[in-house]
């Protein structure tokens, strides 16, 4: 970006004030932000909202972040319009206002992990601004999950468990449960464990399903913990050693990308 002094052209870079502001030391980048922003370098005005929204080298102050998310977003940054997005879905630094958010999120299509694409599949499903629609709460959260989305991918599972917008259907449900599994949601572990538990449109597996549990209970969910305590109940010393070998090899494989569903049958 460009900025004037005299008459002169200067050239005005952001990128050492980015660096900076990714490494922590948010004080030093806003001063080095201001100038690029002023001058209407679009990532550094992205950069200022962020600082103003959490009070990182500057005092908070939402109404400045909004502001200063504005700009980015004009500018055609989709970071900026994605949080720009957020704060009129959720009334942040500004009014609430739904059409405006779906139009930002619209514009912030594409980037990430089909973050936008998951929020406006979620106003579509809540009818925010718009009666609901689970048709096309389905097609945005399919083209998340697709980007890799895993909140997405638990949330169509759900649909198709339910027959919600789609045609009832257990194995499509256990198909994005997978995927939601696998990309880290603790609440399609949950759910891909009681498909197991049931053998729910998958060979019953309790081993396979108490594995799940844990690996979900490990990412936080309390009902998940719950779960797996109770169907430990129905396990003798055996049984446990055999479920704790299937949720130890099941979480080595998550971890390093290698995944297969292999599940361990019950004796």
């Amino acid at each position: 970006m460009m900025a004037t002094c005299c008459g002169v052209v200067l050239a005005v870079d952001s990128d050492d004030a980015i660096a900076r502001f990714i490494d922590g030391d948010h004080g030093q980048a806003v001063s080095g932000l201001r100038g690029p922003a002023a001058a209407g370098d679009a990532a550094a005005q992205y950069y200022l909202g962020l600082a103003y929204a959490h009070g990182w080298g500057v005092i908070r102050d939402d109404i400045r972040a909004v502001d200063w998310y504005r700009q980015a977003a004009d500018g055609g940054n989709r970071k900026a319009q994605f949080n720009l997005a957020m704060c009129f879905l959720k009334g942040v630094g500004t009014a609430q206002d739904f059409e405006r958010a779906r139009s930002y999120f619209s514009m912030a299509t594409g980037f990430g992990d089909g973050f936008a694409e998951h929020q406006l599949g979620l106003m579509a499903y809540r009818g925010l601004g718009s009666p609901r629609d689970f048709e096309t709460a389905k097609v945005w959260w399919t083209a998340a999950a697709d980007m890799g989305n895993a909140q997405s991918a638990f949330n169509l599972g759900t649909m198709h468990r339910q027959g919600i917008g789609t045609p009832r259907n257990f194995s499509e449900a256990v198909r994005h449960w997978r995927r939601a599994a696998a990309g880290g949601s603790a609440e399609g572990q949950n759910a891909l464990a009681m498909a197991y538990m049931r053998g729910e449109a998958v060979a019953l597996s309790l081993y396979e399903a108490w594995a799940w549990f844990r690996i979900a209970a490990d990412n936080g969910l309390k009902v998940a913990q719950i779960n797996a305590e109770v169907l430990m109940l129905n396990f003798v010393e055996t049984d446990i050693e055999n479920a704790n070998r299937r949720y130890t090899a099941l979480k080595e494989a998550l971890d390093n990308g290698t995944y297969l569903d292999h599940a361990q049958p019950n004796p």
